[in-house]
């Protein structure tokens, strides 16, 4: 068996993926609704991109185990509601209804394409790659011309086009791409990924800053989850067109991300709604990702939930993004050490 052939620490960073979900569950999940809240301490119902991590996470759960499959069937029904059918192009909306808050993101619903259609390929319902179509016309709807190309962040506030979009769009694209084989999706997915490395890479470090505001100005920041949505993007076009410039792009920025983000101490030195995206898209060969579940591990509360950042012991924020985003990072270690690429 393969689990024989393991470190023991590896051994020791296995199943924590079932324990986190039984907390989430119990603190998070209102039964009668069957809807998840945002905060612990409040009777509110998750933001849309919660909702797009919970889906992740339940999607990697299922892969585990079969048995988990029903639950992750009973969230896509309950993720529908999020969908805003206003025109001229529906969307998933931030909170469910009707009635609808009327205020879309396209980074949100390229986080929902992605999430829905590996759910498609869990549950094999051709419902949702439907749905994560219908989605990702929404989000390449919210590109144009300006600063030369790109997609914004906002349909309500067209002020800045960002990484955190972009990235994303093209790498829903692909996904896309790879159930129905539309030429033009992959396409678009080669021209939102160069507008992105053009116009937002940093060429000092190979990094992604986090936008450009239609006045020319910079968002300097830079999480991890942008660059790693442009590790995925360059990954998934050179798996689809085998063109040796995106292997080169890929390899450069895998070694940026992991020079910038991944410190000795297996810590991934950013909050967890982004860093357990960089983890998840990092190739588990090139860094020790059993060191960073281990890092993970110890920053547990006593409550069993995570602090907000996978490099400090803080006290936690007491929000389910954070929670489901360990739980998809723990998930998706399982599953390596499962398909025999952790040892």
């Amino acid at each position: 068996m393969i689990f024989m052939a393991l470190s023991l620490a590896a051994q020791a960073t296995l199943n924590n993926s079932a324990d986190l979900a039984a907390r989430i569950e119990a603190s998070y999940f209102y039964p009668k609704t069957g809807y998840y809240k945002e905060e612990l301490d409040k009777n509110d119902k998750a933001f849309d991109w919660t909702l797009g991590i919970i889906l992740s996470s339940q999607n990697a759960l299922a892969k585990l185990d079969e048995s988990n499959v029903d639950k992750l069937k009973k969230t896509l029904e309950k993720a529908d509601t999020y969908w805003n059918p206003t025109g001229p192009v529906g969307g998933f909306d931030v909170l469910p209804g009707p009635p609808y808050p009327n205020d879309r993101y396209y980074d949100d619903n390229a986080w929902m394409v992605m999430s829905l259609v590996e759910s498609y390929q869990i549950t094999h319902d051709k419902r949702w790659l439907d749905r994560a179509e219908d989605s990702l016309k929404f989000v390449l709807s919210g590109g144009d011309d300006k600063l030369g190309g790109g997609i914004y962040w906002r349909e309500k506030e067209k002020e800045s086009k960002n990484t955190c979009s972009n990235g994303p769009a093209a790498a829903a694209c692909l996904a896309v791409y790879r159930e129905t084989r539309e030429p033009d999706l992959l396409e678009k997915a080669k021209a939102i990924y160069a507008w992105t490395k053009k116009t937002l890479r940093d060429p000092k470090d190979g990094l992604y800053f986090d936008n450009k505001r239609l006045d020319g100005k910079l968002g300097r920041t830079k999480w991890s989850y942008n660059s790693a949505l442009m590790l995925r993007s360059a990954r998934g076009l050179f798996e689809e067109t085998g063109d040796p410039r995106y292997k080169t792009d890929l390899d450069a920025l895998q070694k940026a991300c992991i020079d910038h983000w991944v410190k000795e101490d297996g810590s991934i030195d950013d909050e967890l709604q982004f860093s357990h995206l960089l983890f998840e898209n990092l190739d588990p060969s090139q860094f020790d990702a059993t060191s960073c579940i281990t890092k993970l591990m110890s920053l547990k509360q006593d409550d069993g939930f995570y602090p907000k950042r996978w490099s400090s012991n803080t006290t936690p924020l007491a929000k389910l993004i954070i929670q489901a985003s360990a739980l998809r990072a723990f998930a998706t270690y399982e599953l390596w050490v499962k398909e025999g690429k952790v040892r």
